[in-house]
């Protein structure tokens, strides 16, 4: 790559050029999965700590661009627009990046002018269908479809009988290109109106579409139907390089940009280390580059050099982490739940006795069908209403008569509910035996001198989904089931909380065994309530709290490179420092590309 001062100079100035565009399209990882809490994972790297300064501004936050705007249509005709900064990536519960940021980062450097990003990014997508240029043609059956439809005329898993195969065909025709004519209506639609987007266009310099950027592959390398030999060589994906070809020349044509500079991201997955059809994929993507009508007007960027390996190593320790913050407490290896520190401020249980003291009454027994609200089979695993048996509809109140149930203490259960960590790790300790039965009702009292707590949780183990009860009224259901045995935290609500009093209170929950396919079911449960004072959610709010509680499953560096990913290794683990390097080379790629004109 040319260094950033001649690349600059090549560019020429602002006042003579106009608004430069940028188009980025793709699946899921042009969408970008890439949390902000990630960022500072670039300062573990010497190489990258100098683009996370770009990325934050002298405050720490993500940085706000200002001479660089962007339209991102994703979803169901989704469209974000403003200055380029971090949140333009997929859509969820936190802002995200994909590869716009650090590219919109990085051209910038490279220009004086306004600068305009159209970014249209739609996951699970593929070329050969969803993104099929115009002048590839109508949608192909392929001959590996072909085959598995004459071998099973009546149908089968993923495949219609041959009385719908027509209708199946017409919607298939139907969905064909759907969005790569989204993508074009969009772009069309943005630069009928620059202005609208980008504040600084001036109509009278115009604008110019300088380049386009295509990051896309993981639905067609999926594909084994349409590309059967993919898994032996590149040549097995010789119609992704086909398709891409249509592609590129299509755009140009549909944007009225011939000459435009195409940069292609390929499949960088697995870093280089990756075999088969991911390393198969992406010589088929960067070949497409080396057909001589594109030659020095299309590049193709390895993103495999941006995998990093330390990151992917930790990657899965993620379900780890997950259950350590949904978590109230853990399960030790030898089945219990972890003890309880004494002399640092925590939750605390709610009343006395302790929980691990308390006295259950509990019965179980199994739904008769005239019951059952769920009796298919298919659904026989979900918790899900029943009706208890005659005597007991009021097993929940706190007047029932529950003194010919059973007596233990919790946990209650049976079978083998295991600890993460394969057929060596340790199972769920049960103080009760659950009995035959598939539903458990179970009751306790507890008495309360004090509610001046500011925060109140229900702590839970439960392997399947369960209601939860507070002096007869329901504080909370769960209908599906925890793989993972820990106990959950669950916050209350003020109105929830409303119905804990002083004196003695009624705890009731429902729940029920798990059934497997192989097997035989299993359950554990174990509830309580839990407070926290003013003065300790300070504490348990700090960044102390949370490193005391990590340090429980983590080491330092584990920790540390956690902190660096953010999801799957099919989304670059979801890292910033991965997708920063590529919307960095990306950059880099379009302007040498223009440079060579």
């Amino acid at each position: 790559m040319m260094a950033i001062g001649a690349l600059c100079a090549c560019l020429g100035r602002a006042d003579a050029e106009p608004l430069k565009v940028y188009i980025l399209a793709g699946q899921s990882n042009m969408e970008g999965h890439a949390a902000v809490r990630t960022f500072g994972d670039l300062a573990r790297d010497p190489a990258t700590a100098p683009l996370l300064a770009k990325m934050r501004d002298a405050n720490g936050a993500p940085r706000v661009c200002e001479r660089v705007w962007i339209s991102y249509l994703t979803g169901d005709d989704t469209e974000k627009h403003g200055k380029l900064t971090a949140g333009y990536g997929a859509l969820g519960s936190e802002p995200k990046i994909g590869p716009e940021f650090t590219f919109g980062l990085c051209l910038q450097e490279l220009t004086d002018g306004p600068i305009l990003l159209i970014k249209t990014a739609w996951g699970g997508k593929s070329l050969n269908t969803d993104f099929r240029p115009p002048s590839a043609g109508p949608y192909q059956l392929p001959e590996k479809t072909r085959q598995l439809w004459e071998k099973h005329p009546q149908g089968a898993h993923g495949i219609p009988k041959a009385e719908d195969r027509p209708r199946w065909q017409a919607e298939k025709a139907a969905q064909t290109g759907v969005y790569y004519r989204r993508m074009i209506e969009h772009v069309k639609k943005v630069l009928a109106d620059p202005g609208r987007v980008c504040s600084d266009y001036d109509p009278a310099q115009g604008y110019e579409i300088a380049g386009f950027i295509w990051f896309q592959g993981w639905n067609d390398m999926c594909d084994s139907q349409t590309y059967p030999e993919g898994d032996s060589s590149p040549e097995g994906f010789k119609l992704y390089t086909e398709l891409l070809a249509h592609f590129i020349r299509d755009v140009r044509r549909d944007l009225g940009a011939p000459e435009m500079p195409f940069v292609i991201g390929t499949i960088g997955v697995g870093g280089h280390k990756a075999k088969g059809r991911i390393a198969n994929l992406r010589a088929a993507m960067a070949a497409t580059a080396d057909l001589p009508e594109f030659r020095g007007r299309v590049a193709a960027v390895d993103t495999a050099q941006f995998w990093d390996e330390d990151l992917a190593a930790v990657e899965p320790r993620q379900a780890d982490l997950h259950r350590l913050q949904d978590s109230a407490h853990l399960i030790t290896r030898e089945g219990l739940m972890e003890p309880r520190k004494p002399g640092l401020p925590d939750w605390e249980p709610v009343g006395r006795p302790a929980p691990e003291e308390r006295e259950w009454r509990y019965v179980t027994f199994d739904a008769p069908p005239e019951n059952d609200e769920r009796p298919e089979q298919r659904e026989r695993k979900r918790f899900r209403d029943i009706a208890p048996p005659a005597g007991w509809e009021d097993w929940y109140q706190p007047g029932f008569d529950d003194r010919q149930w059973k007596r233990g203490r919790a946990p209650i259960g049976k079978g083998v509910w295991r600890c993460p960590g394969g057929a060596d790790a340790g199972a769920v300790r049960h103080a009760s035996d659950w009995g035959d039965g598939e539903f458990i009702l179970m009751r306790t009292t507890f008495k309360v001198d004090r509610l001046d707590d500011e925060r109140y949780r229900l702590s839970i183990l439960a392997r399947e989904g369960f209601d939860v009860y507070l002096n007869g009224h329901k504080i909370h259901t769960y209908t599906w089931w925890q793989d993972d045995p820990y106990y959950r935290s669950i916050r209350l609500e003020p109105e929830q909380v409303a119905h804990l009093r002083k004196g003695v209170n009624v705890l009731a929950a429902c729940s029920m065994a798990h059934r497997d396919k192989t097997g035989e079911p299993y359950a554990s449960i174990d509830l309580a309530i839990e407070g926290l004072s003013a003065q300790a959610r300070a504490y348990v709010d700090s960044a102390a709290y949370l490193r005391q509680r990590m340090d429980l499953l983590f080491t330092p560096r584990e920790q540390q490179l956690l902190g660096g990913v953010s999801n799957g290794g099919y989304h670059y683990l979801g890292s910033a420092k991965i997708l920063g390097q590529i919307g960095k080379a990306f950059a880099e790629a379009v302007v040498a590309l223009q440079i060579r004109q």
